[in-house]
């Protein structure tokens, strides 16, 4: 787990110091295997850690010192923030699919023309008339 964290870091470092000194992404080939792989090892470290935190409290239970019950979390305060974050991710949901909707709702009210986007720039912006006041000296 420490050791998939810290490589993490380090390839968010890498990419980082890119970006402040060049202002453009990393384009070495190790760098894009590396991020490409990096949602796989985040999802290793994290489980490694819950692995590492539930293991850790066997040894207690298998010698007799602590009852399993003793060792689980009796958290009662699980409910109500599971219930929270459900309903959060409800609203979202419900908002996501309000706003999508509203979106194609004006899209299909108005009329493109054959190369024109929907939520993107109209075009360029027209040229400014030249000045055609003549300075005298």
């Amino acid at each position: 787990m420490v050791g998939l964290g810290t490589l993490l870091f380090l390839l968010s470092a890498w990419y980082a110091v890119s970006w402040l000194f060049r202002r453009d992404m990393p384009k070495s080939k190790l760098f894009l295997i590396a991020a490409s792989g990096a949602g796989v090892a985040s999802i290793l470290a994290l489980e490694a850690g819950w692995v590492v935190s539930e293991v850790g409290r066997q040894p207690w239970i298998v010698y007799d010192l602590m009852k399993v019950e003793d060792a689980a979390t009796a958290n009662t305060g699980v409910w109500i923030t599971f219930i929270l974050v459900s309903l959060l991710y409800i609203g979202l949901a419900v908002t996501t699919v309000l706003i999508l909707r509203m979106m194609s709702r004006r899209f299909r009210d108005r009329d493109l023309g054959e190369h024109e986007v929907p939520y993107g720039p109209s075009g360029p912006p027209p040229a400014a008339a030249p000045d055609t006041e003549e300075v005298t000296v």
